[in-house]
Parts: C-alpha cells; sequence; structure tokens
C-alpha cells in the first residue's frame, strides 16, 4: 500500500494516518519549521511555490535508500531541495506483510513549497523526464569517519558517489607501496584527506585503532 507525506512550509502540515498521530501539534509544527529552514534562499527572494512530487524507497527499516522527483513545481530549485529533504528529514513507518515480516516499500508523496502569507499558487505540477528531473538521491550505509565499526547513514547523486569513489581510490592508489601502513593509518590519512563518510578497504585495514 502506497502511502503519502505533505509538508507545508509555515502553515498546516497533512500528514496521512500512520505518519503522525492525529492531533499531534507538537510534531506538526516541527516538520513545518523543518520546510521553512530549508527553503532555498534564491526560491524564497524570488517569491516561488509550488508542489514537488516524489517517490522515495524504503529498506525494511523504513530508512531511504533513494528518493526521485516525478513531478515538479516549475522551479529547479525546489525540485532540487525536495529529496534532500525527504531522506534528512522526513521520518516513515516499518511495514509488515500478511505473515508479520517488515519489507521493503515505496512511497508516493508531496512536498507542498509555499510561502506564509501569499496567495496559493495555482501551478499545475510538470511531468518530468530523466533528462529534466533533479539527480535522484542514493543512500547508503557508510563508515562513520574515525571508527572502524560505527556506521551512519549517507545520501548523495550517483555523480557524487562517483567522484567521492575516485577520490577514495586516487588517496588508496597513493598509499599504496607505503611500508607499515595500517589499517588504522589509512582511516587517518582518508579523514585527514577527504572528510566525509569514507571506507577503507578490506585489505590491511585489521585491528582497533
Amino acid at each position: 500500500m502506497k502511502r503519502s507525506i505533505a509538508l507545508m512550509a509555515m502553515t498546516s502540515v497533512l500528514l496521512p494516518s500512520g505518519l503522525a498521530a492525529k492531533g499531534d501539534d507538537a510534531r506538526m509544527r516541527q516538520l513545518s519549521e523543518v520546510v521553512f529552514q530549508n527553503y532555498p534562499a534564491g526560491a524564497l527572494a524570488r517569491g516561488e511555490q509550488g508542489a514537488v512530487y516524489f517517490v522515495v524507497t524504503l529498506d525494511k527499516d523504513a530508512h531511504p535508500t533513494s528518493c526521485t522527483v516525478t513531478h515538479g513545481s516549475g522551479h529547479p530549485l525546489l525540485d532540487e531541495e525536495t529529496c534532500d529533504l525527504i531522506v534528512q528529514h522526513a521520518v516513515f513507518n516499518s511495514i509488515k506483510d500478511a505473515s508479520g515480516r517488515v519489507r521493503k516499500t515505496v512511497h508516493e508523496g508531496v512536498v507542498y513549497w509555499r510561502i506564509p502569507g501569499t496567495p496559493e499558487p495555482s501551478v499545475a505540477p510538470v511531468a518530468l523526464t530523466k533528462e529534466t528531473a533533479p539527480e535522484p538521491r542514493i543512500c547508503k550505509r557508510t563508515v562513520r569517519v574515525g571508527t572502524l565499526a560505527d556506521f551512519e547513514r549517507t545520501c548523495m547523486t550517483a555523480r557524487e558517489w562517483a567522484t567521492q569513489t575516485d577520490e577514495m581510490k586516487q588517496v588508496y592508489d597513493e598509499l599504496q607501496g607505503k611500508k607499515g601502513m595500517s589499517g588504522c593509518d589509512f582511516a587517518g590519512v582518508i579523514e585527514a584527506n577527504h572528510p566525509g563518510p569514507s571506507q577503507p578497504p578490506a585489505a590491511g585495514s585489521g585491528g582497533t585503532c
């Protein structure tokens, strides 16, 4: 069963049953503030508003694994910001099948970007193609910087993931051939040269830092 999540900046936040309890005013205010805080500065200055439709895939723990914009607002900045907002701030519930097992799910939703004190936009959502839509966000479980066992979830575009992989490979290639380089040494060099989520290769990474 597909469900949706609707957010509106500094106005009412509409959530379907199962995503938030009815009358949970504190939660609704919190979501409203999150949307407004993430309103792109350029879009806000130009008075850009509109609805952005998205599809988000969740793992069995209800964590996003990918997010794609399907219909845009007519304003690229709002379209690009939507999936970042969803993967970073939206909270979903796990869904169980008939046997009680938690399963992976796909949710369809919409974010209503709206500036307080302005008329509701009447522009119809714009169907997007692969060429015109923002790059999908892909979320992966990565090793937290400075550790070898602690993990975190990181979401980037496929292009950003590829760039990070290339940079990591370059650093690793530069380290090859150096004697006495342990897994802890490698992790330290990675953190110094490339801040952000990273995972050193298994080879030579044994031991605890």
